[in-house]
């Protein structure tokens, strides 16, 4: 039989089929000609192809169907999801909120802090005869203060202060 280049392989092995399905006719038939044989053959193999058609469009079908359901799981889960990212999106807002309020608390208890001990560290620091405002001597500088200490010396006279850094 004469067949494309390439495709001997493959009309060699539909023979070998063919003959296999004839060799079985026989052995339950018995020798009725060749004739009704290759007949016999030809609607066997036709069957067979009729069978392996159906399975194959029953497997569509059902690819189809899971394909679908697949597409329609994906739609539901996507809805499934906005009621989470909204919450999530409430919940970030919030906290966002209290990271606003409690920053705002902080400054706030900065600002009330610096107001209530700056005046007291300038008082402290300024030498008498000189503004609050004015920088002080650098260290060394100065005459001796009273008690034999330097004047550069920033250590108040609390005796609180003096135990703490006493060591």
């Amino acid at each position: 039989m004469a067949c494309e280049p390439g495709e001997e392989e493959r009309v060699v092995a539909l023979a070998e089929e063919l003959d296999g399905t004839i060799a079985v006719l026989k052995g339950r038939i018995g020798e009725i000609g060749d004739r009704r044989l290759a007949v016999m053959a030809a609607l066997t193999v036709l069957d067979r192809l009729h069978a392996a058609e159906a399975r194959n469009a029953e497997l569509t079908a059902r690819i189809a169907r899971l394909e679908r359901a697949r597409e329609q799981a994906a739609l539901a889960a996507e809805g499934e999801d906005e009621p989470l990212i909204a919450r999530i999106d409430r919940v970030t807002d919030a906290v966002d909120r209290l990271v606003h309020i409690v920053s705002a608390s902080v400054r706030a208890m900065d600002v009330d802090a610096e107001e209530e001990v700056a005046p007291t560290f300038a008082r402290a620091r300024a030498p008498e005869g000189r503004p609050d405002n004015a920088e002080p001597p650098a260290a060394g500088v100065g005459p001796p203060a009273a008690d034999g200490e330097s004047a550069a010396d920033p250590a108040p006279a609390d005796p609180a202060f003096a135990s703490r850094t006493a060591g």
